[in-house]
């Protein structure tokens, strides 16, 4: 496509002009002005009815899903970074320096401009709204293009951001297909993308061409490594709710369990048991139904291919073709199946037995991928250990899913997880520039001129000597 437009026909690069337009004034805001714009916001969203709605019906999730993982986390993560810890993060220091200490530098932080969110499709509002708070906290423009499956939560935000009094063009949202995320990345001055490694790896090469930097969260594949001390109802009970909640879209669900065979029976046993308790669809579902039709066939794949080569189906199953795809358990599944390595992003959950966490540590660090996990044993300095062993960005001990929502830890993935993160101070200010200053310090001016005349031109061989006098002092 030549001139790239989003839903409403607007060229892209006429949005992009419009929000590098805003941002100029918008940059030039005092944080405690556009941290006061974004609670605001946050207060809308929180009671917000249309926004429950609109996520329900999109993504067919429960409403304990959309309240409590999209409303509640978009709340925190605008709390956190509005809070002392944003403040902190941004506000200008002073740094010194021991060779020249007549000098101080005066570091800040300058927003790059304008921000490019593209979202997934799985969390309508966390990972798309979500993640452009950061960017616009530090100063930039946002342009939000959602999943062209869900976009209407983004459509509200929008809205909500117009109702509060938010300037106009500083957030916008433009809709569209690969070609729109494909054209931001040809024009923003920063890229934030979450889904799959291959488009990821389009928009990290784009950006790379454009010498702009690129945050990418990708696929996953995250262990739960079960060990032999263990409490094995508890982390039955915890891989139930891990491997299912979200339809198993969730980019950090427990993906894959390594148990050790001498607790492997009754893990097996009770995960089943929760299983087949679970209600899918219906008033109050625990589990959505909402799957494409691509995803659905692909769980059906990984899963007939885990049974053909030797795996044993607990619960659920693939069902006939176009059905719903009930959240279904397989035991035995080997090393070698295609669900034991790949992304499965359904409600299927494959367990591996085996012999030792040595096993499982040398089977977990054999995956590309490197986003989360988690380690179940009653000693946690044991846990603690050998979580520090497996390549993996974050990890919960004797917990799942909940670290996502620790916004003051950053977060991000490993290998073909991505990269850059989200999250803490550290992924707020990934969307400035520092800049430095230096300047001489107040009442040091004679000195400074001094310093100043003596490291000159003309070069001179006293201050020769005097330099390799002080790199003995200083870097022996």
């Amino acid at each position: 496509m030549d001139d790239p437009r989003d839903a409403n026909h607007q060229p892209i690069e006429d949005v992009v002009a419009s929000a590098r337009e805003a941002q100029a004034h918008w940059g030039q805001a005092s944080f405690g002005d556009r941290a006061r714009g974004l609670r605001a916001l946050a207060s809308a969203a929180r009671v917000d009815a249309d926004l429950v709605r609109c996520l329900i019906e999109e993504t067919g999730k429960p409403e304990y899903e959309a309240l409590g993982f999209e409303v509640a986390y978009l709340c925190e993560v605008i709390r956190y970074l509005t809070g002392r810890a944003g403040r902190r993060a941004l506000a200008e220091n002073s740094r010194s320096s021991l060779i020249f200490p007549h000098k101080r530098a005066r570091v800040g932080w300058k927003p790059r401009g304008v921000v490019a969110v593209i979202g997934p499709g799985n969390f309508p509002l966390l990972n798309n709204f979500g993640d452009a708070v950061a960017p616009l906290l530090a100063g930039n423009s946002v342009v939000l293009k959602p999943s062209p499956r869900t976009p209407g939560a983004s459509r509200r935000m929008l809205a909500l951001w117009r109702e509060v009094g938010l300037p106009d063009s500083v957030f916008q949202v433009v809709e569209g297909g690969p070609e729109v995320g494909r054209a931001l990345a040809d024009t923003c001055d920063m890229v934030f993308f979450t889904g799959s490694v291959a488009a990821g790896r389009e928009l990290a090469a784009r950006a790379g061409e454009r010498l702009i930097p690129c945050v990418a969260e990708l696929g996953g594949k995250s262990p739960m490594i079960v060990l032999a001390d263990a409490d094995v109802e508890a982390a039955a009970r915890a891989a139930v709710w891990g491997a299912f909640a979200g339809t198993g879209q969730i980019c950090i669900r427990v993906e894959r369990v390594l148990v050790e065979s001498s607790v492997a029976d009754a893990f097996a046993e009770s995960v089943r048991a929760q299983t087949m308790a679970l209600r899918q669809g219906g008033e109050e579902p625990d589990v959505g139904v909402s799957l494409s039709a691509a995803d659905r066939e692909r769980c059906r794949a990984l899963v007939e291919d885990a049974l053909a080569r030797g795996a044993r189906l607990l619960a659920g199953g693939g069902g006939p073709p176009g059905s719903a795809l009930p959240p279904t358990v397989l035991d035995r599944v080997t090393a070698d199946a295609r669900i034991a390595n790949e992304e499965t992003f359904g409600p299927v959950l494959p367990i591996l037995r085996v012999a030792d966490a040595e096993e499982a540590v040398r089977l977990t660090n054999a995956s590309p991928f490197g986003l989360s996990g988690s380690v179940w044993s009653r000693d946690r300095d044991r846990a603690r250990e050998l979580g520090r062993r497996l390549v993996s960005g974050s990890l919960c001990i004797n917990d799942v899913l909940v670290n996502y929502f620790f916004v003051s830890a950053p977060f991000g993935g490993m290998r073909a997880s991505g990269m850059g993160f989200r999250h803490g101070a550290e992924a707020l200010r990934q969307f400035c520039v520092p800049q430095s200053i230096v300047e001489d310090r107040p009442g040091w001016g004679p000195l400074a001129a001094w310093v100043r005349r003596q490291i000159g031109f003309p070069y001179r061989k006293r201050v020769l000597e005097a330099l390799r006098f002080l790199m003995k002092v200083l870097y022996r």
